[in-house]
């Protein structure tokens, strides 16, 4: 049927008429066909008075009026009680009534209902039964990822104007088919076409994830119905256009170039910035002071302007604030460090230490839609040395420099060729005649150790620089402590008899803390600073500095911050008591008979998406987890996982018998016991992930607990197994985590992507049903091989 435009003065949207015919077909006897210039409404429902209505009431005789003044006004429902037309844009479901109670006929057609006593009846404004996703909207969106919601879809009845309600003709929506398409991005990068996504026809919110930072996409939904006999069609779409979270530039600015130096001032070089994940809006000129005795990274959360540092005995400051909001400010210039002058919020005060050593670093700040990020890029001794750019030939007459120095490059690039030859044929020489002379028919060439014994130069020693007083250390300290928030000492409650742990810092103990009126229970890292030495010192402010960068996550157990007496320094966390450990075991006594455990594989894969986003925002923020296993993770009431971030692992049992977490440790971290890194979480994760999988399971169940022998395992190919009731998607997602090489391994990013697109149908990654014949009972991969006795 042709569209038509309701006849409501200007302003109305034209809108599609239903077919009336096979509603017709539904009508009670006796009831009239509507006139076929007459549009179709929903009847959504009777639903309980709402009071914050009453003061925006008109009057209507027929629902008809009512909804054509709602929809003229852009809301969703329209809401009658008698002569009174109301119009709101949501319902609660928990408040719908009995269509018996809404029994007042409406005035100018008795065929029609109008409210009843304490009740109103709802009318939707949209005309039209497909079954589209009505209210699309963005529920929640992150840097790399949008959560689109839509509501739920109820087969109404109809109102046909003039006419009593009848029933809508039922169509089985079968599922619904999401795309994203880019429309703009700040990335220089290639980008690819993100994949579409099938979800079933019960869902009302999908996540896409994977996305890049601070782009505009195109979400369409599609709405796929069964129609007898032609099969699935679509029946309906909507889409709208939303963006993703501005990033952490990337990629990092090339340091500034030092041109020339006076005793006040210094002239750098900045090149053109390149940002990816979002716009270019400031570059910040950071002054710092090296001490080559104790060179350490500026932290972020100190840097101020040159008055802030006077103030706090700092030595960086930020000298110029310095706008890109122009395409023509993004281009290489030269900028006079010093000059006294003022950039955006900065004084840029003349250097005040004519022999000191100073680096230039930068700080690229990008901010979209209210949401600020910063990337800090530190100068380096490169940013003094003179790059072959300004070397240039003054002895040679202009014209001509280029030929003779082009000759001579020549002549001594192939005298040095000439020259290797000979070397080399000579040695050649008088090593085969030794090896003639000796007998010997060793191949001394070929590498005699597995390759994974070879040193890799890419990894950094993690050693912590040492305080060098203990007055350094609560200096260091106090800073730190300065970014969390200060509870008073009188508002804790210890149970100092409920140990739950003992790490290098000290003990961890459960309590209650009370703030802002609400008394939460708590746990309490407890430590005496005095006792920590030099090592431990440096260890617990590498973590502390962890703390400081992350924000509350909902998977990371919440930070509620620290507290101090004379004695004893506190730092508080949220109290979870049941580890995933615990949990996974437990859910195989809980087992019904038909299932080998009492967790869903919905549950199972859900867990592991959760542990894959909590672990890659860590990854996000530059931190390493180090302890990453299933005594680390929480899972809460609402069966929900935490992760730890700070201190030991939890004691299993009261025997103060604590976890061997080397079963969970990557090939790398075994022999050196020091190259952590986000690549090695990686294999930590999926570790994790495999025991979800064997509810419980011990990794590398059959080898005995020592560094050494696990190291040989890995060596020789050996994977924690794979059970029987996981299948090839699921165990190749891990097996990609399980690289000797660090680089070859996927990314936390990749863990969830591949998770999130095993969960549109958990049946096909894992079953748990028990098989007759087969999978009856679980492998013996026991968890008390987990524990070694505690020292001391």
């Amino acid at each position: 049927m042709e569209p038509r435009t309701r006849g409501f003065g200007s302003g109305h949207r034209p809108v599609l008429l239903l077919g009336l015919v096979a509603v017709f077909c539904s009508l009670p006897p006796g009831v009239a066909p509507a006139p076929e210039e007459n549009p179709v409404y929903y009847y959504v429902g009777c639903y309980t008075a709402r009071t914050d209505l009453l003061k925006e009431s008109v009057y209507a005789k027929t629902p008809q009026t009512c909804i054509e003044i709602c929809e003229h006004q852009e809301h969703h429902y329209a809401v009658l009680a008698g002569e009174k037309c109301f119009c709101a844009n949501a319902i609660v479901p928990t408040e719908e009534q009995d269509e018996q109670l809404c029994n007042t006929r409406c005035l100018a057609n008795k065929a029609q209902y109008c409210g009843g006593v304490g009740v109103h009846s709802y009318y939707s404004t949209t005309p039209t039964r497909q079954p589209a996703p009505h209210h699309l909207h963005v529920a929640n969106k992150t840097e790399n990822s949008l959560t689109v919601a839509w509501d739920a879809y109820e087969p109404r009845k109809l109102l046909l104007a003039g006419a009593a309600e009848a029933v809508l003709p039922n169509q089985q929506l079968a599922s619904f088919l999401i795309r994203a398409q880019v429309l703009n991005t700040y990335s220089s990068l290639p980008a690819f076409p993100q994949p579409e996504f099938m979800v079933q026809s019960s869902e009302t919110k999908f996540e896409l994830t994977d996305l890049q930072p601070a782009t505009l996409y195109n979400v369409t939904v599609r709405a796929i119905c069964r129609e007898q006999p032609q099969g699935e069609a679509e029946c309906g779409q909507a889409t709208l256009q939303a963006s993703t979270e501005v990033g952490l530039p990337s990629p990092s600015p090339a340091q500034a170039k030092i041109l020339n130096r006076t005793d006040r001032t210094i002239t750098v070089e900045l090149s053109p910035i390149r940002n990816d994940n979002g716009p270019v809006s400031q570059l910040l000129v950071i002054v710092e002071y090296v001490d080559n005795a104790l060179s350490q990274p500026f932290d972020a959360q100190l840097l101020g302007s040159w008055q802030k540092a006077q103030q706090d005995g700092l030595p960086y400051y930020i000298a110029a604030e310095l706008d890109y909001d122009r395409p023509e400010d993004n281009r290489t210039r030269s900028f006079v460090v010093g000059d006294g002058k003022r950039y955006g919020r900065y004084h840029n005060a003349p250097l005040d230490q004519a022999n000191a050593h100073v680096h230039i670093s930068l700080g690229v700040v990008s901010t979209l839609e209210g949401v600020t990020k910063t990337m800090y890029s530190r100068g380096t001794h490169d940013q003094h040395v003179s790059s072959l750019d300004d070397f240039s030939y003054a002895t040679f007459d202009k014209g001509q420099s280029s030929v003779v120095a082009l000759a001579v490059t020549c002549v001594i690039f192939g005298t040095c060729l000439l020259l290797s030859l000979i070397a080399y044929f000579y040695l050649r020489y008088k090593t085969c005649r030794g090896r003639r002379l000796t007998g010997r028919n060793g191949h001394e060439m070929t590498l005699q150790t597995p390759i994974i014994e070879r040193e890799n130069n890419g990894y950094l020693v993690e050693d912590e620089p040492l305080p060098h007083s203990p007055e350094n250390f609560k200096n260091q300290l106090q800073q730190l402590v300065e970014g969390f928030e200060r509870i008073p000492r009188n508002g804790l409650r210890l149970n100092v008899n409920d140990v739950i742990g003992d790490g290098r810092f000290g003990e961890i103990i459960t309590g209650k803390v009370s703030a802002n009126d609400t008394i939460r229970d708590c746990t309490l890292h407890v430590l005496c600073l005095d006792d920590l030495n030099g090592v431990t010192q440096a260890q617990l402010l590498r973590e502390m500095r962890q703390l400081v960068n992350l924000k509350r996550q909902e998977h990371l157990l919440d930070f509620y911050g620290v507290s101090a007496s004379p004695d004893w320094f506190y730092l508080i966390f949220e109290q979870q008591r049941v580890s995933l450990k615990r949990r996974l075991v437990e859910s195989r006594l809980m087992a019904p008979s038909p299932r080998i455990t009492s967790l869903s594989e919905q549950l199972v894969l859900q867990w592991i998406y959760e542990l894959a986003s909590a672990m890659s925002y860590l990854t996000q923020c530059q931190v390493v987890h180090r302890q990453l296993c299933s005594h680390s993770i929480f899972v809460t009431s609402e069966s929900k996982l935490k992760l730890s971030v700070f201190g030991p692992l939890q004691f299993m049992n009261n025997n103060r018998q604590q976890p061997d977490h080397s079963r969970w440790l990557a090939p790398e971290v075994l022999r050196h016991q020091h190259h952590h890194s986000a690549r090695s979480d990686v294999w930590s994760l999926a570790c994790v992930a495999w025991e979800c999988c064997s509810l419980g399971g011990t990794p590398y169940a059959n080898v005995v607990a020592s560094s050494q022998q696990l190291l040989d395992a890995i060596r020789a190919a050996v994977r924690p197994a794979q059970p029987a009731y996981v299948y090839g998607d699921l165990y190749q997602l891990l097996l990609n985590c399980w690289q000797l090489e660090p680089s070859e391994r996927s990314s936390c990013e990749d863990v969830a992507f591949g998770v999130r697109q095993l969960m549109t149908s958990p049946r096909h990654a894992l079953s748990f049903d028990r098989v007759m014949g087969g999978l009856d009972t679980l492998p013996p991969y026991l968890p008390q091989l987990e524990t070694i006795a505690s020292m001391g």
